[in-house]
């Protein structure tokens, strides 16, 4: 992962490299003082100058080259020397079809959209399935709310609680979970 950076051209000639993006975890203070005691040093030679301009707007670290100094060589020192290049590892298996394999980028990608799409899928099946036993058992009462009268008839006419059950079952074409 690199630093953003674009090298400008004043109008008196001289260039000047500027960063508008470090990577990720890089401090920003820390690079600044390593770039300028690198050129202290005199172990990146080129650099007259180095100042953090950041503010609200965003970040931007300017980089004063001397006249006779290439830009592009400078920063190709730089990606070199500090913290405006980083590498990192990653561990690219995963377990695919019950076994683990290697992958590219994009592969661990396309499995990864795969995988959030079938848990998208099963999470809406089970949610409609649980909707529409909600919407069976609604549909019950509602049939109980505007019979009531007949069912309290039915219920405190029957022997028992089973045929009572039976004689509205077959009554209102309810179920046993209505």
């Amino acid at each position: 992962v690199r630093a953003k950076t674009n090298i400008e051209t004043e109008k008196s000639g001289r260039e000047r490299i500027i960063v508008s993006e470090i990577p990720f975890m890089v401090n920003k203070a820390e690079l600044v003082k390593k770039i300028a005691d690198l050129a202290r040093e005199k172990i990146i030679d080129g650099i007259t100058g180095v100042r953090d301009e950041s503010d609200q707007t965003g970040m931007r670290i300017t980089i004063d080259i001397r006249r006779d100094a290439s830009a592009s060589v400078v920063l190709n020192n730089l990606f070199k020397q500090t913290q405006m290049q980083a590498n990192f590892g990653m561990n690219m298996v995963a377990i695919v079809d019950g076994a683990p394999h290697f992958l590219t980028l994009k592969q661990m990608l396309q499995y990864y959209l795969d995988h959030q799409e079938d848990v998208v899928t099963r999470r809406t099946k089970f949610e409609l399935a649980k909707a529409e036993a909600r919407a069976h058992i609604l549909e019950g009462l509602r049939i109980a709310l505007d019979n009531i009268d007949e069912i309290v008839h039915i219920i405190r006419n029957s022997q028992s609680s089973d045929i009572a059950k039976a004689t509205l079952i077959s009554r209102f074409g309810l179920d046993d979970k209505q």
